[in-house]
């Protein structure tokens, strides 16, 4: 099945001013973000949310981020709306 994957405009920003105070570019931190729901691993006791679901992945550079995430189940694709990204140093 087909992964879609969009982010809500105050969530991009938000990534973004994140990830300057870790010194990443614009395009890593997408990338980032994108890759982290690409994967699909969901975290399993931090920064958990009641009503979406929260992936993260750990990164080379010691840096983690957690992407929650609505997700929208359709015919032939799943759409998943980013809510916000989370950049945390160290892993889970």
């Amino acid at each position: 099945m087909q992964k879609i994957i969009d982010i809500e405009s105050h969530a991009f920003f938000r990534m973004l001013e994140r990830g300057i105070k870790f010194r990443l570019s614009y395009y890593e931190t997408k990338e980032r973000a994108f890759s982290t729901v690409r994967l699909g691993k969901l975290a399993k006791r931090k920064h958990l949310s009641k009503d979406y679901k929260t992936y993260n992945q750990y990164f080379k550079d010691n840096l983690s981020f957690y992407v929650i995430c609505k997700e929208r189940q359709f015919e032939n694709y799943m759409k998943y709306m980013i809510k916000t990204v989370i950049i945390e140093e160290g892993r889970e």
